[in-house]
């Protein structure tokens, strides 16, 4: 029989009926309240989480002292600094909530362990770091191939919904760009 739990994150979780239950028995159910910090630079990245509600920022502090946008990632989304944790090392990304969240966590070690278990999770592993490999690359690919207009546009394309959930000052880091050059390229397009 399959579990409930099982028809709504199943999919999403990329695990089939055989294993999810052994997946999901790792997770941990936990909330983040608005502007609460998942990770701080300098912290070394002990989970992976999941958002079952809510929307998460990731994001880097440049030399000059200000916050550069990396990624933003909402419900049934996974997010996670992978570096940190592959490497073991300290983050130099913080991982912000931008509003309440409720999300599930897996703990670096249960992952570890999972990989060691069969071959099943292995391959899971690299479906995973396939995954945020790609998605990192097509981030770079942005901003070293497109104009700021370009990468606006793309963003409206593939990410409607962020411009009800963001804060113009969040896509503009985001973009690469100022709130003032933001605003600009939002009035050549729309006249």
């Amino acid at each position: 029989m399959t579990s409930n739990n099982y028809k709504k994150y199943g999919e999403l979780f990329q695990v089939d009926s055989d294993h999810f239950e052994e997946f999901y028995a790792l997770l941990h159910d936990t909330k983040l309240l608005k502007s609460d910090f998942f990770l701080k630079q300098g912290e070394k990245c002990k989970y992976l989480g999941f958002i079952k509600r809510g929307t998460i920022r990731s994001f880097y502090i440049n030399d000059q002292g200000r916050e550069i946008n990396f990624g933003f990632y909402f419900e049934n989304e996974f997010f996670t600094d992978y570096e940190s944790i592959l490497c073991d090392t300290v983050s130099n990304m913080n991982i912000q909530a931008l509003e309440n969240c409720e999300i599930l966590l897996l703990s670096k070690d249960s992952l570890q362990d999972l990989y060691k278990k069969e071959a099943y999770w292995q391959q899971f592993g690299r479906m995973m770091s396939e995954k945020i490999y790609l998605d990192a690359k097509k981030r770079i690919d942005d901003l070293l191939c497109f104009s700021p207009e370009n990468r606006y546009l793309n963003l409206v394309k593939k990410q409607p919904a962020l411009f009800q959930k963001i804060a113009q000052k969040h896509i503009a880091s985001y973009l690469g760009v100022t709130e003032q050059s933001l605003s600009r390229i939002r009035s050549r397009i729309v006249n």
